[in-house]
């Protein structure tokens, strides 16, 4: 039995590098459009920008976009990608594999334990989420990539300067933006004043009676009755996300869009 699961476990690990081997010989670059989402325009300025942010961190990046899985995992699709081919530079590796299946359209960024450390799973790779997968939504691939591209640049810059992975919450002061509140709602309250005081027709009334005219309203009897309550429950239903192929090896996450 354990022999078979050992072959078994070898069959599979070929299969998932077959698998990525075959996405890679499908085109040249840093970019591999074999789902043709992408004009040539766009995978061209694509590259340059890819190539530009290699060059100046050392890094490698791609982007693989694909028909679909076939019901293959993504995640593992994507590490083996990854190994196959954008593994080996001084700092690190991250590749993003995505699939417009109609019936399972999803994403996955993977990367190595060098990236891993600068574009952490939990912080890096959701900030990089946050910028690209509201333009997947929308079919705005050309877009989405692009921004997957400027918020890695931006998470190595910062890496770069300042020796820890970045956190966009980092420079949010919640001190600052109660102080901001507070200034504000005084501000705001303090123009209102002057805009009443200077309006001769509106003055406050002491009682509420004061608002009605005399002889417009006259209530005879005053009875309130509680017939009955209905209440519907409708089960929220949970975001999708993809599974994640995390490991000692590899960090990422991934989703559908």
């Amino acid at each position: 039995m354990k022999r078979i699961q050992s072959v078994l476990t070898i069959f599979f690990a070929l299969f998932v590098a077959l698998a990525a081997f075959s996405f890679r010989a499908e085109a040249a670059g840093a970019v591999f459009d074999n789902a043709k989402v992408l004009s040539t325009a766009e995978v061209q300025k694509l590259n340059e920008e890819i190539q530009r942010i290699e060059k100046k961190h050392n890094v490698r990046i791609g982007i693989v976009v694909h028909p679909s899985m076939q019901g293959r995992n993504i995640g593992q699709v994507a590490n083996g990608l990854l190994d196959q081919g954008f593994r080996g530079a001084p700092n690190g590796g991250i590749v993003l594999l995505v699939s417009v299946d109609p019936k399972k359209r999803e994403y996955y960024m993977s990367t190595d334990n060098a990236m891993r450390a600068k574009i952490t799973d939990d912080v890096g790779i959701k900030y990089i989420q946050s910028e690209m997968v509201p333009k997947l939504k929308d079919n705005k691939f050309g877009e989405a990539f692009l921004k997957y591209t400027a918020a890695i640049e931006t998470s190595l810059d910062y890496y770069a300067k300042e020796g820890k992975p970045y956190d966009p919450s980092a420079g949010f002061s919640f001190i600052a933006a109660i102080i901001a509140l507070v200034l504000g709602g005084l501000g705001g309250y303090g123009v209102r004043e002057v805009l009443i005081s200077s309006m001769s027709n509106v003055t406050p009334a002491a009682r509420a009676s004061e608002y009605l005219v005399d002889g417009s309203f006259d209530l005879a009897e005053s009875d309130d009755r509680f017939l009955f309550m209905n209440v519907t429950r409708t089960k929220k239903s949970k975001s999708s996300g993809g599974s994640s192929a995390r490991d000692e090896s590899h960090g990422g996450d991934g989703g559908s869009f």
